[in-house]
């Protein structure tokens, strides 16, 4: 985990609808599992007839009741700022997931090159592996630093603890977001990532 225990949403100014629920209803959108914008999500190796097509359609099926919300454990990534806030222009959200309810569950992404479904896997429980399925991600995508929570719903309950403003946040919309965060949460942190090569956000 992070050194203070956060994890971070990205989010672009495209729709400021997105931002308002996140600080007014303190929560995040997740999305199910066939909406993913990597191909190569879920999907593993298998040999032969060892896995039998009842236990990949029991995959496919848990696969489907997943709702996948991303964070990462990085709120001063370069590749995270540019890609999904807008290159630099949106903020970044620092949240506490809540430990309620016990549908939840998070894990950290591990990357490597795939999984393999194999005769000892076919002995687990389909749920338990399509987990494992869909917390397996290629190596290339590593520097995201990704953990991943998994929703029965739509919505992710978080506390919001920190508004991190990008390099060039429009400074119309800085008193915005600042007033709004605050009104909500009179003790959110609220910092903007200087030129300094993103290493230390200043309070702002």
């Amino acid at each position: 985990m992070t050194t203070n225990g956060l994890l971070y949403k990205y989010r672009s100014l495209d729709n400021w609808k997105f931002i308002v629920d996140i600080i007014v209803n303190e929560r995040l959108y997740a999305a199910p599992f066939m909406s993913l914008n990597d191909p190569m999500e879920g999907r593993y190796f298998y040999f032969g007839d060892n896995v039998a097509k009842g236990f990949k359609k029991a995959l496919y099926e848990s696969k489907l009741r997943r709702n996948i919300c991303s964070l990462s454990k990085d709120k001063k990534s370069t590749l995270l700022w540019s890609y999904y806030a807008g290159g630099h222009t949106g903020v970044a959200f620092g949240v506490a997931v809540s430990n309620r309810p016990k549908t939840l569950e998070v894990r950290d992404v591990r990357y490597d090159n795939g999984i393999h479904i194999g005769p000892k896997e076919v002995l687990k429980n389909a749920d338990t592996v399509a987990l494992d399925i869909l917390t397996q991600k290629q190596l290339p995508w590593r520097h995201e630093q990704e953990v991943r929570v998994f929703a029965p719903t739509n919505f992710v309950p978080i506390k919001l603890k920190e508004v991190v403003l990008g390099l060039n946040f429009p400074p119309a919309d800085k008193e915005l977001i600042k007033a709004l965060a605050r009104r909500w949460h009179p003790r959110v942190k609220i910092t903007q990532i200087k030129q300094s090569f993103l290493d230390r956000p200043d309070a702002v």
